[in-house]
């Protein structure tokens, strides 16, 4: 069911997961005073990792007819969202220290990956719910 909350949260997630693609998630200013901007498609295994979580969003939609496996892969895609923020890290360092930099600064970007983190325990919370209203019906037939 499309209209369910943890379908939005979802979303959601798959959305925030495509912005990380987009938006620049570090950028730094050199000494010879050029802008340098590190985007997470840069890097291959970081590309990948985020296309997978969007889609594992994606399918987690439409899993509705089985909560306990929409419920697992909420906790999975919660997982890889809190991979993607370590790699992100580690990426991130690596990068700044092939460069002689006079100042840096995270930017949207980086976010995104723990604006997932969130939308994908929302959505497993909702999960939740929904489960508990389902047992608590079968209680009352």
């Amino acid at each position: 069911m499309i209209q369910r909350i943890q379908s939005l949260w979802l979303l959601l997630a798959a959305t925030a997961g495509s912005l990380t693609y987009v938006l620049p998630l570090w950028s730094g200013q050199l000494q010879d005073g050029s802008q340098k901007q590190y985007y997470g498609r840069e890097n291959l295994f970081f590309f990948a990792l985020v296309v997978a979580t969007v889609l594992l969003a994606l399918v987690t939609i439409f899993m509705f007819k089985n909560r306990t496996k929409q419920k697992v892969l909420s906790i999975i895609g919660l997982l890889l969202s809190l991979v993607l923020v370590t790699l992100e890290l580690v990426f991130v360092d690596a990068y700044k220290k092939t460069l002689n930099l006079i100042e840096s600064s995270w930017q949207p970007g980086a976010l995104m990956p723990m604006v997932m983190m969130v939308l994908f325990f929302l959505a497993w919370q909702g999960i939740k719910k929904d489960e508990r209203l389902i047992k608590s019906l079968e209680r009352l037939r």
